[in-house]
């Protein structure tokens, strides 16, 4: 069962799922985050989609999923605001207590229950682009008057050149 708010804490409870014979548990949520300052800093749309299964293999849990969000980018090309989906998989250990000299991904499991806030920031934070194109063609703007190419020819000359190589012009 999941529990969306408790609170403002995101939970996943699995006090039926721990206590059963049932070797696995899907997870399709969709999860609202309220940490304004959060979603300030990454431009994330609030509905975030959760969605795997959590395992029982020898006593360990682990679980594998996606995470699916949205959020508004800026193009590195032509400066243009876009919304951008992402789609990350990842998997995580769900562990009693935090390991903070692990590299893998945690959930720390507390009477039962997932707390997934900081965990689910921390996959967002560490999948975001670090820039990030509205389109794999795009053109960009000129570098001379700043038109945006993407949706006007500029009236410049081409000519620029780097000036390391204008001695090779006199060759020509």
């Amino acid at each position: 069962m999941f529990a969306n708010k408790k609170g403002g804490i995101m939970l996943i409870k699995l006090s039926k799922f721990l206590s059963s014979d049932s070797k696995c548990f899907i997870v399709d949520e969709s999860l609202i985050i309220d940490d304004e300052y959060f979603l300030d800093k990454t431009n994330l749309k609030n509905i975030v989609k959760l969605k795997g299964e959590i395992i029982k293999a020898e006593g360990d849990l682990y679980f594998e999923g996606t995470l699916k969000y949205a959020f508004t980018d800026e193009c590195a090309r032509c400066l243009k605001e876009f919304l951008r989906e992402f789609e990350m998989k990842f998997k995580a250990e769900i562990v009693q207590f935090e390991d903070n000299e692990s590299d893998e991904v945690q959930f720390v499991i507390k009477d039962g229950n997932i707390e997934m806030d900081e965990a689910i920031k921390q996959l967002i934070y560490l999948s975001m682009p670090m820039k990030s194109l509205c389109s794999n063609d795009c053109k960009g703007m000129c570098p001379s008057c700043g038109a945006n190419l993407n949706y006007e020819k500029c009236q410049c000359e081409n000519n620029l050149t780097d000036p390391r190589f204008d001695k090779l012009k006199d060759l020509l």
